[in-house]
């Protein structure tokens, strides 16, 4: 296998990468434009290949070049792949190897996401060119390992989206059936990774989101190194990320960069902020008008003061509170964003308070539905939070027909539908070993995908995964 060819298979399945011959195929360059700042790469190479380049020209263009020049060919190959990770310009000319630098390519200024805000970490976020997307991730995983792989899924005309993953450590058979299903699309339009991926769900039915959808590059590294593929698409600033677990929708990318001891803390709070959520009218809906019984007296007698001029039954108040707080919420999101701000605290204040004096809803209920409606903001991931919104709804019309019966009722139902939920054909509840020693063991990959140990470049640092056989390999096709 001669020089090229080596390389050829090192760059297989980088479909962002790009090839081109000069001097009749003398020459051969190597790059991702996507890392190049484009003038001045036309700057290099128009001058010099373009012009009817004669061998003297080439050797005093190269010559300005860094010669890769170690010990041995394979060293050479090794770094001359790292040169073009990181961004430079790679060139074989007579079997030999040339990088040179060619300024940055497609950056993003430091700016946070609107949707995932952190207090630590970068605040670097996707944009809405593909390109840039990959350059993010390749800055962080210099690595060939980092597979690019561009699919057609336009029906009428041709669109392409791009699924990322490590080949050594990906899920190989959720990443058989993504490109499965892929195939199988037609559809005439792609706005974005959502409009992908719900296409490509098992359970299109089903509240809960079954692809994990993140602005933040390092995010997506993080779940890329545990195996997981990423769906990146033009004119979207989202990565898609499968198959995804129903816990991961509670871990912030943050918890990455705080104490293992408060990582989890947090986490805990999340997931019963998400119950609490659900619940929390549902319980008051359910205790007013069937199990007053078990109200201690002296609560007994603020509610019933409360609700003595409320001309509905339980219910109804609720559901009408939990109407006016998504007709708020949704106000203060399609306003501009300091009018939207000051809809949702005078908004709240000024009709909750009249809500109260006209009679129309009891102050215990107005602080239930206040509980409720602030525990759903401190999920992390917006899908999942829209997902509780509506479970919400469902909670209270259980509660207000068959008491603490419809909550056991909707409880049971809940768990059996995550149990049996999937997420490309993976278990959406899976918990991977004692959190308490994945967080001290944060080197090591997960056992369901961990491969043979392999080195892994991520940003400046490289670390060993854990040497324990991945369980999908031998798991047969849906299990």
């Amino acid at each position: 296998m001669d020089l090229q060819q080596q390389l050829t298979h090192s760059f297989r399945g980088c479909d962002d990468l790009t090839v081109r011959s000069y001097a009749d195929g003398e020459v051969t360059l190597y790059y991702f434009d996507h890392l190049l700042d484009g003038a001045q790469f036309q700057q290099i190479v128009t001058s010099f290949f373009e012009d009817n380049p004669t061998d003297v020209s080439i050797m005093r263009m190269l010559s300005t070049w860094q010669a890769i020049q170690e010990p041995s060919p394979a060293a050479s190959e090794r770094s001359f792949i790292a040169d073009i990770l990181k961004g430079r310009i790679g060139a074989v000319y007579r079997s030999k190897l040339y990088t040179v630098s060619s300024g940055s390519g497609s950056t993003r200024s430091v700016e946070a996401t609107e949707k995932e805000t952190l207090i630590t970490g970068p605040h670097d976020a996707f944009t809405e060119g593909w390109s840039t997307n990959v350059s993010l991730l390749r800055r962080r995983l210099r690595t060939t390992d980092l597979k690019v792989k561009k699919v057609d899924v336009g029906d009428s005309y041709s669109q392409f989206v791009y699924l990322v993953y490590l080949e050594e450590k990906v899920d190989a058979f959720a990443l058989d059936e993504i490109n499965r299903r892929i195939q199988l699309l037609h559809i005439d339009e792609v706005l974005d990774g959502n409009t992908v991926a719900k296409y490509l769900e098992n359970s299109p039915f089903s509240f809960f989101p079954q692809w994990y959808d993140t602005e933040r590059p390092d995010a997506v590294v993080h779940l890329l190194t545990l195996g997981k593929i990423a769906l990146i698409t033009d004119n979207s600033p989202s990565a898609m990320v499968a198959p995804a677990r129903f816990l991961e929708f509670f871990a912030s990318t943050g918890d990455m960069y705080e104490r293992w001891h408060f990582s989890i803390f947090i986490r805990l709070l999340r997931l019963a902020a998400f119950m609490l959520s659900i619940m929390f009218s549902a319980f008051y809906v359910a205790v007013t008008t069937y199990h007053y019984q078990f109200i201690p007296a002296t609560l007994l007698k603020t509610i019933v003061s409360s609700r003595s001029s409320v001309p509905f039954d339980p219910m109804i108040e609720a559901l009408l509170m939990e109407f006016v707080i998504e007709l708020l919420r949704e106000a203060g999101v399609r306003l501009p964003t300091k009018i939207g701000q000051t809809i949702g605290i005078v908004g709240g204040l000024v009709i909750g308070q009249a809500v109260v004096q006209a009679g129309l809803a009891g102050n215990v209920l107005i602080v239930s539905v206040a509980a409720g409606a602030l525990s759903s903001f401190i999920v992390p991931n917006y899908t999942m939070e829209t997902s509780l919104r509506l479970l919400r709804f469902m909670s209270i019309l259980l509660a207000g027909f068959l008491g603490y019966f419809g909550l056991m009722l909707f409880l049971i139902v809940f768990i059996m539908h995550l149990c049996h939920l999937r997420s490309i054909n993976r278990e959406y509840i899976y918990i991977d070993g004692v959190p308490f020693y994945l967080f001290l063991k944060q080197n090591r990959v997960p056992q369901s995908v961990t491969h043979p140990s392999t080195n892994i470049t991520v940003g400046n640092h490289q670390e060993m995964t854990s040497e324990v056989r991945p369980c999908h390999q031998h798991a047969k096709p849906g299990e």
